[in-house]
């Protein structure tokens, strides 16, 4: 295979274990890839449904998940896209079309909001823990929206400068994009560095902190109240179990990527002849696994909720049937107090409860 790398000309030698598992791991991703489009963009916008509906939208949180929702469809369609060019179903690639730095900034600024937005909700829960009486005070619609419209506009500030210094050349390119030769080092290591670790690392681990919270608090419950745990309060406890597994399991999933991101960024930078390494190739397999788990971790939001939320289930069955059940849904919201449809609050004196 001929790389063409400024003058220079190199002749990559093929090698039939790399062969092997790169033809393997792009199989992988070929088959995930469409499985989390054919899943994922359904269950969004029915996500995003489900909480304008009457019962879900009087929670402040609900905007959370409308935001989330929004962002995660516009990377599964821009990964789709990619898809499908690497399928060849579709000639025009997207970052030819709308230019590199753009579908940089859709790809990677749709799921750096992602992020965020879930750091926040995450956040938002634990107050319930933690502040349980000025929940109401500290969570209002309002304050939800002015965060998220906070949140997108510092993101689209950072996305700026990706229009000056990437490009996308198909022999050279390994992932996105490429830097341009005269960009300044120091800003693209900075930039590498703010988006692996401030970015996704950090508000990965918060949601991940948030729900061992919420498992503590749940623990600390089950001890106190051992011999009175209603039905209720036993399923609220596994499904604290179940939410803490799935954040630590998003956690673990993403924090390779991010460090693969870095290790590509110096590399690319200070090895510009290593085009048909050993390294560059581990990461071309490594990119396809990061792909496939992209695709898993940015599609299953729906499914989840859907799982944990006993009111979020409720509205999907009513959507489905297409029925308004007016008196389940009083009788779930007088039971939550609050309309809140992620966590549950109990401190030790008492034993209400809150629908995660």
């Amino acid at each position: 295979m001929m790389i063409n790398n400024n003058t220079t000309v190199e002749i990559c030698i093929s090698n039939v274990t790399y062969d092997k598992l790169f033809h393997i791991s792009s199989s992988i991703w070929h088959v995930f890839g469409f499985i989390g489009v054919l899943f994922g963009i359904p269950g969004h916008i029915l996500q995003i449904i489900i909480s304008f509906n009457k019962t879900s939208r009087k929670d402040p949180t609900s905007l959370y998940f409308i935001a989330m929702s929004i962002v995660d469809i516009v990377f599964l369609l821009g990964l789709f896209w990619l898809w499908c060019v690497n399928m060849s179903l579709i000639k025009t690639d997207p970052r030819e079309f709308l230019s590199c730095g753009i579908f940089y900034s859709i790809i990677v600024g749709s799921t750096t909001l992602s992020h965020l937005y879930l750091a926040s909700l995450a956040t938002d829960r634990s107050i319930i823990v933690i502040y349980p009486t000025r929940y109401h005070l500290i969570v209002t619609r309002s304050h939800v929206i002015l965060r998220i419209l906070l949140i997108t506009f510092i993101m689209i500030l950072l996305s700026i400068p990706h229009q000056f210094y990437f490009h996308y050349e198909p022999r050279v390119t390994l992932f996105l994009c490429d830097f341009r030769s005269s960009l300044y080092h120091r800003k693209v290591r900075v930039w590498s560095f703010i988006h692996a670790i401030l970015l996704v690392g950090i508000p990965t681990l918060i949601v991940c902190i948030c729900s061992a919270i919420l498992l503590h608090n749940r623990c600390k419950h089950k001890r106190t109240y051992k011999n009175n745990l209603s039905a209720n309060a036993r399923r609220m406890h596994r499904h604290s179990i179940l939410l803490f597994v799935y954040s630590l399991g998003l956690f673990l999933s993403i924090l390779p990527g991010c460090i693969l991101e870095i290790f590509i960024v110096h590399d690319r930078l200070f090895y510009h002849n290593m085009h048909c390494s050993v390294r560059w190739k581990i990461y071309r397999i490594l990119l396809n696994c990061f792909l496939t788990l992209s695709s898993i971790n940015y599609s299953n939001k729906f499914y989840i909720h859907l799982t944990i939320s006993t009111t979020f289930r409720n509205g999907f069955i009513q959507l489905i049937t297409c029925k308004s059940n007016q008196k389940s849904t009083k009788s779930i919201t007088m039971k939550e107090g609050n309309n809140n449809e992620q966590y549950l609050l109990s401190p030790l004196n008492q034993t209400k409860t809150i629908d995660i």
